[in-house]
């Protein structure tokens, strides 16, 4: 099948291909994606197995791309009817996951554009305009639209877009400004894991099982508040083990084990909610906002811990806590920095009470 025809294929006429077609396409041409593409894609199959790849599900929340061109990018995802078929607690916060799906798309766009692996970088403004919890059968709709592609001097480059989640009324759910994706050099990615110890690989043969009632990881050992002053409280720190076991690297991504950035993210607001639940009353905290995150390094699999830190968390009305600042650094199992400086830092996380 010739480049040519490949990009004028539709959603329909993509699900009447078997498999062994598909994997033939020239998936850069294509303009749309079935769920079967995508899950062919995160499993390396679409010559892709030395670039990058999608998240294998449950983390890939995303069952279609509609569109996908130069300027834009629509894709949709549907609960499913039923808990039962749902592979994460139906309780669970979900903001984060959902995040992570705007950084995929523009991965996925800039990983067409240039051969290499894609990390997000960073992003501006995020607002969470109505919940995103589990709503069986509920639809949301990824709409992105480019900013800027910047070419790289080695053959990678940096993707810049906004993104929106919406429902089935065009109404908001989730607003993310300047989404930034890089696209790296693979051999750029194997030296920082032979320098950072992430070159264990971990056990992903049961990957493709069905899994229920899975939990982001947030913190295992809660390390206290700093002082109190004026209502304001100047910090609070937790840490969290990380080792080749922790479930999310089975599926993000194959290959290539990495926690995903926003289950860091959701770490972090998860310890800001368990402050405003504690200590200033909020009953029902739920995610808000946050103005800025930068991502500078990569969780490999290697065993340590990471550190959440938060810094100056106050109550700027009755209904609100904010945090000025966050910051997560990576850690030996003795609490020693393996890097000086934080590679995840946050500005102005904010919940609200529910």
């Amino acid at each position: 099948m010739n480049t040519q025809s490949a990009s004028e294929l539709d959603l329909g006429s993509l699900e009447k291909l078997s498999r062994d077609q598909l994997c033939e396409l020239d998936w850069k041409s294509l303009s749309c994606f079935t769920g079967e593409l995508l899950d062919l894609h995160a499993e390396g199959a679409l010559g892709n197995e030395e670039f990058a790849k999608l998240p294998r599900r449950p983390i890939l929340c995303i069952d279609q791309i509609e569109l996908l061109n130069e300027e834009r990018i629509e894709a949709s995802f549907t609960f499913p009817d039923s808990a039962d078929d749902w592979s994460f607690a139906k309780d669970e916060a979900l903001e984060m996951l959902f995040q992570d799906q705007l950084d995929q798309l523009v991965g996925f766009w800039g990983a067409r554009k240039a051969d290499g692996i894609g990390r997000a970088l960073s992003s501006g403004v995020c607002q969470l305009h109505q919940s995103l919890d589990f709503e069986p059968g509920k639809r949301l709709r990824y709409v992105m639209e480019k900013r800027k592609w910047m070419e790289g001097d080695s053959g990678g480059g940096t993707a810049v877009f906004n993104g929106r989640i919406i429902d089935d009324n065009d109404q908001p759910i989730l607003e993310t400004k300047n989404v930034i994706v890089g696209i790296l050099n693979p051999q750029t990615i194997r030296e920082l894991r032979g320098k950072y110890g992430g070159t264990q690989g971990v056990d992903d043969s049961h990957a493709h099982d069905k899994v229920s009632n899975l939990l982001i990881p947030i913190y295992d050992t809660d390390l206290g508040l700093g002082e109190k002053q004026d209502d304001v409280i100047s910090s609070r720190e937790a840490t969290q083990k990380i080792t080749p076991e922790l479930w999310p690297l089975r599926y993000h991504f194959r290959g290539d084990p990495v926690v995903p950035g926003n289950f860091g993210t959701h770490g972090m607001i998860s310890l800001i909610k368990d402050t405003a639940r504690e200590h200033f009353g909020l009953k029902n905290p739920v995610f808000k906002s946050m103005k800025k995150k930068s991502f500078s390094g990569m969780i490999f699999e290697d065993p340590k811990q990471i550190r959440f830190e938060l810094v100056e968390i106050s109550m700027p009305n009755a209904n609100e806590v904010s945090v000025k600042e966050a910051n997560l650094y990576l850690e030996d199992s003795e609490g020693n920095k393996l890097i000086e400086d934080p590679i995840y830092t946050f500005k102005n996380l904010t919940v609200t009470d529910a």
